[in-house]
C-alpha cells in the first residue's frame, strides 16, 4: 500500500508540477485529523466489541487492557507509516481533483454521459425511472442521510483493516484495492473522463439542462426535510468557483459507489448481519447517487466494473501475500483481529 501511494504521489506531482516541500508543509493538518479519527474510532470499536460480543463485567477495564496489549504488540509502529502515507495520499488526491478541469480541458463528458444514460435506459433518464418510487421527501431525506454516512463507514472499514495484524487474511486485498480505487479511479479515470455530474449540468455545459426538474424537486424536498446533499453540492461549487485547493468536483467514476461496493465485498468473512447492513448501504448509495443528482448511472456502472476487476484480480495474489506474512510472524493476535474472528461467520 505504501509503495503504491508513493508512486501515486510522484506521478501526480510530476503531472501538476507541485512542489514536494509545499506538500509536506500541509501534511500536519490531515495527519492530525487522521489521528483524531483513529482515537475516536478505536474507542467506538472497542465499546461495540465489549457491549455486543464479549460483554465483560467491566467494559472500561477490558478496553484499557486491550489498548495496553495493542501498544505492546507494536500497534503504533504499524499505524504510523500507514497514517502518514494515507494523509499524503489525501492531500495529493484533493489537489489533483481540483486541477482536473484544467488538466482535462474542462468538464467535457457530461453531455456524452447524459446521452449514454438515456440510451442505456430506453430513452429515459435513470432519475426519471426512479422518481415515481423515490420522489417523496421522506424517502429522499433517508437516501441523503445514508449518503452522508458513507464517509463514516468508509473510515471505519479502512481503520478495521489498517489496524489488523499484518498477515491477517483479507487485509492486503482491501487496503490495496482501496488505494487503487482512489488513485486509478479517482484521479486517472476522473481526469480522462472529466465530468461534473447532473447537479452541475447546467453550469458546465451549453446544452439545455434536463436535470432542472430533478433539482427543483430536491429544493422542494429540502424545504420539508433538510437535505445535506444539497448543502454539500452548493458548498463544493462555491469553493470551486473561489479556487479553493482540495475542493474539486468529479463524477466519473463514482467513488461513492466504488467504495460502497468494496466495503460490501470486504464483509465476506464477517457476521451475516454486518454483511446485510453493508449490502443495504451499498444499494441505497447507488439509488441516492442518481436520485440526489450526484451521478449519472454510467458513473456507477463504471465504478462497479472497476471495483470488481480490482477486487477479484487482486484476490489470489493478495491472499497469498497475507499467508506468506502470517507464516513468518509470531502467532500473536491483536484485539481487533479477535473481533474479526469472533464476528466471522465463515472461515
Amino acid at each position: 500500500m505504501i509503495a503504491l501511494i508513493t508512486l501515486y504521489v510522484l506521478c501526480t506531482l510530476a503531472m501538476t508540477r507541485e512542489s514536494f516541500f509545499d506538500l509536506v508543509v500541509r501534511l500536519p493538518t490531515p495527519f492530525l485529523a487522521m489521528l483524531g479519527m483513529t482515537v475516536v474510532t478505536a474507542i467506538a470499536l472497542g465499546a461495540v466489541r465489549c457491549l455486543a460480543v464479549t460483554r465483560p463485567k467491566s467494559p472500561i477495564r477490558q478496553m484499557l487492557g486491550e489498548a495496553r496489549d495493542a501498544l505492546k504488540d507494536g500497534w503504533i509502529e504499524r499505524w504510523l507509516p500507514m497514517a502518514l502515507a494515507g494523509s499524503l495520499m489525501m492531500v495529493v488526491f484533493g489537489d489533483t481533483k481540483t486541477e482536473i478541469p484544467a488538466l482535462a480541458g474542462g468538464f467535457r463528458w457530461d453531455g456524452t454521459f447524459e446521452a449514454l444514460d438515456r440510451t442505456l435506459h430506453g430513452g429515459i433518464a435513470p432519475w426519471e425511472l426512479l422518481h415515481p418510487v423515490l420522489g417523496y421527501p421522506v424517502v429522499t431525506y433517508l437516501l441523503s442521510l445514508n449518503y452522508s454516512l458513507w464517509f463514516t463507514l468508509m473510515w471505519g472499514m479502512f481503520f478495521f483493516h489498517q489496524t489488523m495484524r499484518p498477515g491477517t487474511l483479507g487485509r492486503t486485498r482491501f487496503l490495496v484495492s482501496f488505494v487503487l480505487l482512489w488513485t486509478v479511479g479517482g484521479t486517472l479515470l476522473a481526469t480522462l473522463f472529466s465530468s461534473a455530474g447532473p447537479c452541475y449540468f447546467g453550469l458546465v455545459t451549453a446544452e439545455p439542462d434536463p436535470y432542472q426538474p430533478l433539482m427543483a424537486y430536491l429544493r422542494q424536498a429540502d424545504a420539508v426535510l433538510p437535505l445535506m446533499a444539497l448543502d454539500i453540492q452548493d458548498l463544493l461549487w462555491a469553493m470551486k468557483s473561489a479556487g479553493v485547493q482540495g475542493a474539486g468536483i468529479s463524477a466519473m467514476p463514482s467513488l461513492h459507489n466504488a467504495v460502497a461496493l468494496l466495503m460490501f465485498l470486504a464483509t465476506a468473512r464477517l457476521a451475516p448481519w454486518v454483511r446485510l447492513a453493508f449490502a443495504i448501504h451499498f444499494g441505497l448509495v447507488f439509488l441516492g447517487s442518481i436520485h440526489l443528482g450526484w451521478h449519472y448511472a454510467v458513473d456507477a456502472y463504471a465504478s462497479f466494473a472497476l471495483t470488481l476487476v480490482v477486487w477479484f484480480g487482486l484476490g489470489p495474489l493478495a491472499d497469498r501475500w497475507d499467508r506468506f506474512i502470517a507464516e513468518r510472524r509470531p502467532a500473536m493476535r491483536r484485539p481487533v483481529d479477535q473481533f474479526a474472528a469472533t464476528s466471522s461467520a465463515r472461515p
